[in-house]
């Protein structure tokens, strides 16, 4: 489109000029055929001053139409957090937030017509970037520590939403949500000592938007080498969304994880029970309520 218009604006260009030099020409050329060919060429530079204009206003137009938010597809194990609550969702707080991890606020809020776990960043870096919140989830109360070794891939929808302005190179400040870019990660093995990140769409992604408020990606993960064990009581998953220059929340709903067979798997853990991060029941959690600590850790998260 800006080739298009570019493109044309040089023929005005043009246009102009030929004006320019058909007025120098020698005084033997007859007056009418200047009046014709000025007439002509008002009549040309008229036309595609008109077509750029409309082209302009399209492309304005185009811009300013917002994309629909999705309809999501909700497995009937999917975790929704329709409920308020927060299922065991807490921050890792791994070196008392000192090693580029964020403090957040862990709630429970509604974004277009939803309730979905919010995640509010609270701290930021030397830089001036939002740090990396690292969000637990204590798969084995989810799924029942007898059923852990059946996970075998997992589902979310994220959503980023603008809060503050992202200032551009201009110096202009726009409230879009930037760049949504991350990564999940796991505690698995014996020991839940082995840091796992799922491979697929989990796995680094990145998403980006620049006109509107808000960015969407479904992430899907899997195991492949290395897996949850049976009988343990420590393994987790672990949301992360690298640092970003602007203030942003994340909002993650339909969190649903699988057997090898592709068939979702049942969440045992009770809604309002009280846990780490969780709500009491029947309470939805307040925004700007601050998660509890988690003694949870990994080996190696990437900062």
């Amino acid at each position: 489109m800006r080739r298009k218009i570019t493109a044309l604006l040089v023929m005005c260009g043009m246009l102009l000029a030929f004006t320019a030099c058909d007025k120098g020409e020698s005084s033997s050329t007859s007056s009418t055929k200047d009046e014709s060919s000025v007439s002509e060429t008002t009549a040309a530079t008229e036309e595609v001053t008109e077509e750029v204009t409309e082209e302009v206003t399209e492309a304005v137009t185009e811009e300013l139409v917002e994309p629909d938010y999705p309809t999501f597809e909700v497995d009937e194990n999917s975790i929704t957090f329709d409920d308020g609550d927060v299922y065991t969702a807490h921050c890792m707080n791994e070196q008392n937030f000192e090693n580029g991890e964020s403090n957040c606020n862990i709630s429970v809020a509604e974004y277009k017509g939803q309730k979905q776990l919010k995640i509010e960043v609270l701290d930021k870096n030397d830089a001036g970037n939002y740090n990396i919140p690292k969000i637990v989830f204590d798969v084995d109360e989810l799924v029942g520590s007898e059923n852990l070794s059946k996970i075998k891939t997992f589902s979310v929808d994220i959503t980023q939403v603008a809060v503050g302005e992202f200032i551009g190179d201009d110096g202009v400040g726009m409230l879009v949500p930037g760049n949504l870019m991350g990564s999940f990660g796991s505690n698995v093995g014996p020991e839940c000592a082995d840091w796992y990140e799922p491979t697929g769409t989990a796995n680094n992604f990145l998403a980006s938007e620049w006109n509107f408020e808000w960015v969407y990606h479904h992430a899907e993960g899997k195991w492949l080498l290395k897996g949850y064990v049976d009988g343990t009581t420590d393994s987790t998953l672990v949301f992360m969304r690298w640092n970003i220059p602007n203030q942003a929340d994340i909002y993650i709903d339909n969190l649903t994880f699988y057997d090898e067979a592709g068939n979702s798997i049942p969440i045992v853990y009770t809604p309002g029970a009280t846990a780490e991060g969780g709500a009491e029941e029947g309470e939805e959690t307040a925004e700007g309520e601050t998660a509890e600590n988690s003694e949870a850790s990994a080996e190696s998260v990437a900062e």
